[in-house]
């Protein structure tokens, strides 16, 4: 393994993950509140307790990939799906 590689990986596995995680942890928390009528401040600790889970799985996934660049796309698509997801959730239906 090179040292880019290292890298791309170690970039990928902190603060790409939490990019990622941080958008899951959202958009689980407006779908918990507003989409199954749980109380907000429940849905929010249940998407903050599940973000710990997925933020370990993401970081050891990084370095278990064969390659980075597939794990960067990855957590490229990610991102974006999850991000308009929020976006799309904000825009129909108010505040986070």
């Amino acid at each position: 393994m090179g040292r880019w590689n290292v890298t791309a990986r170690i970039l990928a596995a902190v603060p790409a993950n939490y990019l990622v995680t941080s958008l899951a942890t959202a958009c689980l928390a407006r779908l918990l509140a507003h989409g199954l009528s749980v109380n907000p401040a429940e849905a929010s600790v249940a998407a903050t307790l599940l973000s710990f889970a997925l933020f370990a799985t993401i970081a050891l996934l990084a370095f278990g990939l064969r390659s980075a660049g597939q794990l960067w796309l990855w957590l490229a698509v990610s991102a974006a799906v999850l991000g308009g997801a929020l976006w799309l959730s904000l825009d129909m239906g108010g505040r986070l």
